[in-house]
C-alpha cells in the first residue's frame, strides 16, 4: 500500500497534512475517515469518509461507505450513501450503487447508477413562483371561451358551421390564418 502527499516532505507537525492517493492491490482500509483536500482511492475502502474537496474511486477502487464531499468522480466502484456539494460523475468503467444527494449527477455512456438521486437544493421555480390560477381554472377558463385546448397548449379553433369533430382548415380570424 502506497500513500502519497502533494508535496515532496511532509508538512511541519501544526499544519496538517493532505492524503492524496492510497493505492494497493490488496490494501484494505477500515474506520472513519476525515480528509482536508482531495484523495485519489485505489483500493478497499469501507466506513465512513468525509472529504473537504474531491473524491476520485479509481478503477481499481472499492469504497463501500457513506461519504460527503464536495465533488466525486467514480472510476472505479462505489457503494453506499454519498451526499456531495457540487459534481458527482460516473465514467464510463463506474459503477455507483446506493442513494446520491446532489445538484449535479453526470453519468457517462456505459457508467451504471443504481439508486436514488435526490437535490440538495430546490428548482428555484417553486421556490420563487406561485402559479397564477390552477389547472382546473385553466380548464374552465378555456371551456368558458369556447375552446379546446390539447397538451401542446395549441387551440383548437372551430368555425360555428363546422359539423364534424376534427379540425376545420378553414379558419380565418385574428390569431390563426389557415
Amino acid at each position: 500500500m502506497a500513500f502519497s502527499n502533494d508535496e515532496k516532505n511532509f508538512p511541519a507537525d501544526s499544519e496538517s497534512r493532505t492524503l492524496l492517493t492510497i493505492v494497493g492491490d490488496y490494501a484494505v482500509l477500515d474506520g472513519k475517515f476525515k480528509i482536508s483536500k482531495s484523495i485519489e482511492i485505489d483500493c478497499e475502502l469501507k466506513g465512513k469518509l468525509t472529504v473537504d474537496g474531491k473524491i476520485t474511486i479509481l478503477k481499481n477502487g472499492v469504497v463501500s461507505a457513506d461519504v460527503k464531499t464536495k465533488e466525486a468522480e467514480i472510476i472505479g466502484k462505489f457503494i453506499g450513501d454519498m451526499e456531495a456539494s457540487d459534481n458527482v460523475v460516473i465514467t464510463e468503467t463506474g459503477v455507483a450503487m446506493g442513494n446520491t444527494k446532489t445538484d449535479s449527477l453526470v453519468i457517462n455512456k456505459g457508467g451504471v447508477f443504481n439508486g436514488n438521486i435526490t437535490r440538495i437544493t430546490e428548482p428555484k421555480i417553486f421556490l420563487d413562483e406561485k402559479p397564477t390560477t390552477s389547472i382546473i381554472e385553466e380548464k374552465q377558463n378555456f371551456h368558458e371561451e369556447g375552446r379546446e385546448k390539447d397538451i401542446y397548449g395549441i387551440s383548437d379553433f372551430r368555425s360555428e358551421d363546422s359539423q364534424s369533430n376534427g379540425y376545420d382548415a378553414n379558419v380565418n380570424d385574428e390569431n390563426n390564418t389557415v
